[in-house]
């Protein structure tokens, strides 16, 4: 069942029900095979419009936003980023704040030629993000170390000794 039908299926479990009933079959004429074509891309076309709403595509196998995590030990706070096929030269860090800006850019150019049988290919894909990420006030960003290695970017903040913060006993 395509995209057409169940919105069809929806729409019509809305509508009121009619007392007269008459065999549709005889109103529509015989469908062509244009008219099949027709509808089978307008399916495919919905059905990318509900996985993709907003039009955001990967190139390739990377995404425009990275999957980033932050986790904390005793001594640091790490913050990782998915970015199969960048290195550390497709790659900006910077502190703005008290947030980490991530900037990326991934161009791939891919061209195949075949003389024998006169054909030529050029495929390019071109990709960028933007990514904050909200630090902890307790890390040390003149401190922080950055790694990418197998396509995780890995960006470790030591965490400041604390200056101002004190335990204060509680009276009885």
């Amino acid at each position: 069942m395509g995209v057409i039908d169940k919105v069809a299926e929806k729409v019509s479990s809305l509508l009121p029900v009619r007392r007269e009933r008459q065999d549709m079959s005889q109103e529509i004429p015989p469908v062509g095979s244009e008219v099949l074509a027709l509808r089978d891309n307008l399916d495919r076309w919905l059905q990318r419009f509900f996985d993709e709403p907003w039009g955001f595509r990967g190139v390739g196998d990377f995404e425009l936003m990275p999957t980033t995590n932050v986790h904390e030990t005793d001594k640091e706070v790490v913050v990782t980023a998915e970015v199969p096929g960048l290195d550390k030269t497709d790659l900006d860090l910077a502190i703005s704040g008290d947030s980490l800006i991530i900037r990326g850019e991934k161009r791939d150019e891919d061209e195949k030629q075949d003389k024998r049988r006169g054909v030529y290919i050029s495929e390019r894909k071109y990709g960028s993000f933007v990514r904050t990420v909200p630090l902890p006030e307790h890390v040390d960003p003149d401190r922080a170390v950055a790694r990418v290695e197998r396509g995780v970017l890995a960006v470790r903040f030591p965490k400041r000794e604390s200056k101002n913060g004190k335990r204060i006993p509680i009276a009885k």
